[in-house]
C-alpha cells in the first residue's frame, strides 16, 4: 500500500462509524521519530495522481498516532487508486483485495487505522458542501516508508484520508474528474560553482551559479492527452552535455535517435521508461522513447554534470526530436561582456599574430557554440601548442605540451564540451582538402585579459584553434596562415 498522495488534496470533515467507543485523548498527537529516504530503484516508484517519491537523504516524519478523533475530524483528503497496477501499490490490507476506482473506498493515517479496528467500516466524508459514504480497507502508513513494501514514498502524514476517484466524484459539483492541485515546488538548493571543465555546456546548458537557489520538485503536472510542457535540446550520445548514460537502460543514444527525458514526475520512478511518448509543436508530430530522467529533486553536484535541477515540465529532446518538428536549433546568443586591461610588459605573447587585450575595450563571452553538424562551419586560427608558444600553458585535456609538427586543436568553450571532445578526433575541411586533428584544448570563449589567459581576449564562439601541422595539411600557403572559413565534424 502507498503511503503519501499530497499532489491531490483537499481539506475534509470526516466522521467515522463506529460500533465501539473511542477513546479521546487530550494530549496531542506528537511525532515518533523520523527516517531516512532513499533514491527509488528505477520503476520502483509509481507517481500516479501526483504521489511523492522519496528523496535520497531527505528526512521525513514518522506518526504512530493521528489527532483525536470526534463528529467532525478535519483531515486532508488525497487521490489514491486502489486497483491493481494502480499507484496503491499491492492489495489492501484489510481484505488482501484490490478495489475499482469506482468503488468510494479509503485508506486511513496509521493512529485512524486503528490496527486494522475500522476495517470494512464506513465513514462519512464531508467537504464542498457534500457528503459521501466510503468503506475503509487499507492503511496509509505513517510509521514506516521509503522501501520496496512502501513502493518507495515517504510516510503518510498522520491525518490523512486516502480517497478511490469515486470519493472525488461525489465531492466534486461541476466535474466528473478531480482537478488534482498544481504541483508545488519540494524545495530549495543552493548552487555551487562548478570546478573547471566539469560543467558541460553544449546546446546552451546552464551551469550552476555559486549561492544561487534553485528550485525543486518531486511532482509534475498531471498528464492529459495534451500536457503543456517545454521542449529542450540535449545530446544523450557519449560525451554530450546529456552526462552519464540514461538511467533507463544504461546505455548511450545517437543524436540522430528520438530519444527523450522526462522531469522527475512524469518520469514515474522509471515508470516509463523504454515507453513511447508523441510530441507536438510546430504543427507537427513525432514519437519518442523515454530513456532518462531529467533530475527536477537534486542538481548542482557532479552527478548532476553541475547543472541545476530540471524544472518540473520538461520534455529533454535528441536533435532528432527537434530536426522532426521542423525547429531550426537556437542561435547561440552572447553570455556577457568583459573589459580589456593593459598587459604587464612581456605577458602577452603575440606569437602567430595572436590578440593582445586593449585596455578598457569591452570583449563579448560565450558559454555556447553553434550547433554541430556533419558541416560545422567555423573559422580557422593558428596556435602553437609547443612549451613557449602563444598557447599559453600546457593543454587542458592532458597538462602537456604538442609539437606544432602534431595535428591539434584547441575549441571553442561550447565545442569544447567540457572537455567531452577531449582526445577525440574532428574532421577538419577547407582548400579541398581535408585533415583529422585531436582536440587537446579549450579556447576559452568565457573568460580573456588575465594573467592565466595570457592576457588575450576570450576565443569567439566558433574557433578551430589548430597547429601548423594541420595548416600545412590542408595546403594553404604560409604567407596565408592566419584565419580560415572552413567546416569541421567530429570524426
Amino acid at each position: 500500500m502507498d503511503t503519501s498522495r499530497l499532489g491531490a488534496s483537499l481539506l475534509v470533515l470526516v466522521v467515522l462509524l463506529v460500533t465501539h467507543t473511542v477513546d479521546v485523548k487530550a494530549q496531542t498527537c506528537r511525532p515518533s521519530g523520523k527516517i531516512r529516504g532513499i533514491k527509488p530503484p528505477p520503476g520502483q516508484c509509481n507517481q500516479e495522481n501526483d504521489s511523492d517519491c522519496c528523496v535520497q537523504g531527505k528526512f521525513y516524519t514518522t506518526y504512530t498516532c493521528s489527532p483525536s478523533v470526534s463528529t467532525n475530524t478535519k483531515a486532508t483528503l488525497t487521490l489514491n487508486s486502489f486497483q491493481k497496477g494502480g499507484d496503491g501499490g499491492g492489495p489492501s490490507e484489510c481484505d488482501n483485495q484490490y478495489h475499482s476506482d469506482d468503488t468510494p473506498v479509503v485508506a486511513l493515517s496509521t493512529g485512524w487505522y486503528s490496527g486494522g479496528g475500522r476495517c470494512h467500516n464506513n465513514i462519512v466524508v464531508s467537504a464542498n458542501g457534500r457528503s459521501v459514504r466510503a468503506m475503509v480497507v487499507d492503511e496509509c502508513d505513517s510509521t514506516e516508508g521509503c522501501d520496496e513494501d512502501h513502493d518507495y514514498q515517504p510516510p503518510c502524514p498522520n491525518n490523512i484520508v486516502d480517497a478511490s476517484r469515486a470519493v472525488w466524484k461525489a465531492l466534486v459539483t461541476h466535474s466528473v474528474e478531480v482537478k488534482a492541485q498544481s504541483c508545488r515546488p519540494s524545495g530549495k538548493i543552493r548552487g555551487i560553482k562548478p570546478p573547471h571543465g566539469q560543467c558541460n555546456e553544449e546546446n546552451d546548458s546552464v551551469c550552476c551559479v555559486q549561492g544561487k537557489f534553485y528550485t525543486t520538485y518531486t511532482c509534475s503536472p498531471s498528464v492529459s492527452n495534451n500536457t503543456k510542457a517545454t521542449l529542450t535540446l540535449n545530446s544523450f550520445q557519449k560525451g554530450g552535455d546529456g552526462g552519464g548514460p540514461s538511467e533507463c537502460d544504461n546505455q548511450y543514444h545517437s543524436d540522430d535517435t528520438p530519444v527523450v527525458a522526462l522531469s522527475t514526475g512524469w518520469y514515474s520512478g522509471g515508470g516509463r521508461c523504454h515507453s513511447h511518448i508523441l510530441i507536438s509543436g510546430n504543427k507537427r508530430s513525432v514519437r519518442a522513447m523515454v530513456v532518462d530522467e531529467c533530475d527536477s529533486t537534486m542538481g548542482c553536484d557532479k552527478d548532476h554534470d553541475y547543472q541545476p535541477p530540471c524544472p518540473n515540465n520538461i520534455v529533454d529532446a535528441s536533435k532528432a526530436v527537434w530536426k522532426a518538428l521542423e525547429v531550426k536549433s537556437q542561435t547561440c546568443r552572447p553570455s556577457g561582456n568583459i573589459r580589456g586591461i593593459k598587459p604587464p610588459p612581456g605577458q602577452c605573447n603575440l606569437e602567430n599574430d595572436s590578440d593582445c587585450c586593449v585596455q578598457g575595450k569591452l570583449y563579448t563571452t560565450y558559454t555556447c557554440s553553434p550547433s554541430v553538424s556533419s558541416n560545422t562551419k567555423a573559422t580557422l586560427t593558428l596556435n602553437s601548442f609547443q612549451k613557449g608558444g602563444d598557447g599559453g600553458g600546457p593543454s587542458e585535456c592532458d597538462n602537456h605540451y604538442h609539437s606544432d609538427d602534431t595535428p591539434v586543436v584547441a575549441l571553442s568553450t561550447g565545442w569544447y564540451s567540457g572537455g567531452g571532445r577531449c582526445h577525440n578526433n574532428i574532421v577538419i575541411s577547407a582548400n579541398g582538402r581535408s585533415v583529422r586533428a585531436m582536440v587537446v584544448d579549450e579556447c576559452d570563449s568565457t573568460m580573456g585579459c588575465d594573467e592565466d589567459h595570457d592576457y588575450q581576449p576570450p576565443c569567439p564562439n566558433k574557433i578551430v584553434d589548430a597547429s601548423k601541422a594541420v595548416w600545412k595539411a590542408l595546403g594553404v600557403p604560409e604567407d596565408s596562415w592566419g584565419e580560415l572559413d572552413i567546416t569541421w565534424s567530429d570524426a
